[in-house]
């Protein structure tokens, strides 16, 4: 049984009892769990067999400096904090990306660029943020999009090698769980929907799936 099986099985647990717990009334074990998973997410990247990129560590840190931000969601200031912290989180990601991303289809780049523009307006329009939060959410939610193009075309770009094609697979599929995370994170902060335990899950997912995904394609480098 190898180091990153057993961190796996950790944060699997880990996981599960925090989300089970936001059930609940905060409490401080919650915030303690919370603020466990990004480290074991970067662990499982580190005791992994790979080329470590920089990028990705980088990411890893970035989103738990605004997961632990995100726990005072309620103050302005630290929320903002924790979302130009997340922003720095994805550019990361979006450099990693952009390294097995090419050569561009530029097809796809054209539709997916549609779809995303469509796609955002949609979903600003859902989100309806306050006046003195809209150019926030407009920056931030468009480097959410270009992320999830870069995955997609990572994942076309590698697509001819069925071992490319899967991890690029797992990458795309985790950009889509932060579509899907920060979208109700935003329904929670400006709409006070109760999404909040769908957010941590897909957030969880997506920051583990993209993890995966590169610390496989590394491998075949």
């Amino acid at each position: 049984m190898n180091a990153q099986f057993i961190i796996l099985s950790l944060l699997g647990i880990v996981s599960l009892v925090y989300l089970s717990l936001l059930f609940f009334k905060p409490t401080v074990i919650q915030y303690v769990l919370k603020s466990c998973l990004i480290p074991l997410i970067m662990a499982v990247y580190l005791t992994g067999d790979n080329v470590i990129l920089l990028p990705i560590v980088f990411a890893l840190v970035f989103a738990w400096i605004g997961d632990v931000l995100l726990i005072k969601i309620s103050n302005l200031l630290c929320f903002r904090l924790g979302l130009v912290s997340f922003l720095i989180g994805h550019i990361c990601y979006i450099i990693a990306m952009s390294g097995f991303a090419l050569p561009f289809n530029i097809p796809v780049l054209i539709i997916s660029t549609l779809v995303a523009a469509g796609s955002g307006f949609f979903l600003y329009r859902i989100v309806k943020p306050t006046e003195d939060m809209r150019i926030p959410v407009i920056a931030y939610e468009t480097i959410i999009l270009v992320m999830a193009i870069f995955a997609l075309q990572l994942f076309l770009a590698q697509g001819s090698n069925s071992n490319w094609a899967y991890f690029g697979l797992l990458v795309f599929t985790g950009s889509l769980c932060f579509v899907a995370s920060d979208t109700a994170l935003a329904l929670v902060t400006f709409q006070k929907k109760k999404f909040y335990v769908f957010c941590m899950a897909t957030y969880i997912a997506a920051q583990l799936l993209i993890t995966l995904g590169f610390c496989t394609i590394t491998n075949i480098l």
